[in-house]
């Protein structure tokens, strides 16, 4: 059985900022709540425009998070800040370590025993309660994808990364505003836009039963293809800004349909990897070589995606994203990130064991992944 549910309020227009924030944090009671931010010193002026956009006499704290993807050892220190403070709802600001990390907080500061117990792999989805304080979600890049769903990416202390899976981890509210992406450099628009078309494709061709997300990941495919290229391009060119971060919502809200083997190698090297990988790149890189796997299952969704590519039916769908990965700018290589041999064999395991292999529409063992991160390295 598939379940189909979306729940989250979302404002989406340029410059809704400000007016939807005071909204929201009025509607949802909020006096004292935390901001979550993964956009460091690097984008401080986003950073800025929020604090400025928090009215009066609403007092916020800050948690700016240091890691390009969400930690135990950061949710713990971030929990401690939550509670000291007497926060009583969380911002989530930035991308996906921004949106996983405020998810694990929120998980963290509402239920006992270790965050480990509330695992899907440990059959903890049905132990995560309804006491999730509120949350508000505010993008600031186009192609997170965590920012509608009920579901949190955290790399333990032992280096494996767990997810956690309840309808209760939603986001009260998710606000886009596109103007806060102009700033965003060409590399990381690239990387980012990568990572919102990944989702599209992956969601699309999951095993999952679900119509709407199919509508609405096909959707989000037309949007990335169209525009991508002009973002990357043109980081002032404000419809391209727009159309972007539609994409990376549909994305978002198709990702509850499931995704496949790019996201459960990516979630599995980042675990594993010395140092930090820009899961946008990694999906790049990985996205052909899966796509190659995956054909003998849905080679009928293909070409339904083929035609949004305007691509002829006999075209090879891998290599049209090979050559739209090489046009932006994005590496051709696991090496060219980071990645060493010594990574693979471990990250294999645990990409089999990813929560994201259990959609991918044909079957990956271990085996499977090592092969296709030996043929990406």
């Amino acid at each position: 059985m598939s379940l189909i549910s979306y729940v989250t309020k979302i404002h989406f227009a340029e410059n809704v900022l400000e007016d939807a924030l005071e909204a929201e944090l009025e509607r949802l009671g909020l006096c004292r709540p935390m901001i979550v931010s993964d956009n460091g010193t690097s984008r401080r002026n986003v950073l800025d425009r929020l604090l400025a956009a928090v009215p009066r006499p609403v007092s916020p704290t800050v948690y700016e998070s240091g890691c390009c993807r969400a930690t135990e050892e950061a949710c713990a220190e971030a929990a401690n800040l939550y509670l000291d403070c007497e926060a009583d709802g969380l911002i989530a600001f930035g991308g996906a370590a921004a949106f996983n990390l405020t998810k694990a907080v929120a998980l963290r500061v509402s239920h006992d025993g270790a965050l480990r117990n509330y695992a899907g792999t440990e059959g903890g989805r049905p132990r995560i309660l309804d006491i999730i304080p509120p949350m508000i979600a505010i993008p600031t890049i186009a192609g997170s994808c965590a920012e509608t769903v009920g579901i949190a990416v955290v790399s333990l202390r032992d280096g494996s990364n767990v997810s956690f899976v309840s309808q209760f981890l939603t986001p009260r509210v998710v606000i886009c505003d596109p103007t806060l992406t102009l700033d965003l450099p060409a590399g990381d628009t690239a990387a980012a836009g990568m990572d919102a078309l990944t989702h599209c494709l992956e969601t699309y061709i999951s095993t999952a039963y679900n119509p709407p997300a199919d509508g609405i990941a096909r959707d989000g495919l037309r949007r990335a293809i169209a525009h991508l290229e002009r973002a990357v391009a043109d980081g002032s060119d404000l419809n391209a800004r727009r159309e972007m971060m539609a994409a990376a919502l549909n994305g978002a809200l198709a990702n509850q349909k499931g995704l496949g083997g790019v996201h459960a190698m990516s979630h599995a090297l980042s675990g594993v990897v010395s140092g930090t990988l820009d899961h946008g790149a990694t999906n790049a890189v990985l996205l052909p070589l899966v796509l190659e796997f995956n054909a003998p299952a849905v080679a009928d969704r293909y070409e339904d995606i083929k035609r949004e590519f305007r691509l002829p039916a006999r075209a090879s769908l891998a290599d049209a994203i090979m050559r739209l990965r090489e046009r932006i700018a994005l590496p051709a290589r696991l090496g060219d990130i980071g990645v060493i041999g010594g990574d693979l064999p471990r990250a294999a395991t645990l990409a089999a064991a990813d929560y994201a292999n259990r959609t991918n529409p044909r079957h990956a063992g271990a085996h499977d992944y090592l092969s296709m991160l030996q043929a990406a390295l």
